[in-house]
């Protein structure tokens, strides 16, 4: 699958392993609005995006903006809102303040 971006967030809440939690229960509006260089194009409403978050694991989503490889974007941008309110179950334990590392690739 070929990379669209990559960013490094700090969460803003514990969760335990097992327990579920979405993008928007894990990063403030702040966090989600840190820009990164695409590295691919999307097309919105077309593009279909793994969000891999480490400690969490991955969800799907749909790109929510068309915008090609070079530009800067956030994850509050490129992925549709909906998206952010799915729940993974974390693989490991995630504390307040840890930088977890996110892939953006299409699906």
């Amino acid at each position: 699958m070929p990379v669209v971006g990559k960013v490094s967030l700090t969460s803003d809440k514990d969760v335990s392993a097992g327990t579920e939690a979405s993008l928007s229960d894990l990063f403030t509006y702040t966090e989600r609005r840190k820009e990164f260089t695409l590295e691919s194009d999307v097309e919105r409403d077309k593009t279909k995006l793994k969000v891999s978050v480490s400690k969490l694991g991955s969800l799907e989503a749909t790109a929510d903006t068309t915008k090609k490889k070079g530009e800067k974007t956030n994850l509050w941008l490129l992925v549709k809102i909906g998206d952010f309110s799915k729940k993974v179950k974390a693989a490991e334990n995630i504390k307040k303040g840890d930088v977890l590392d996110i892939t953006v690739e299409t699906a």
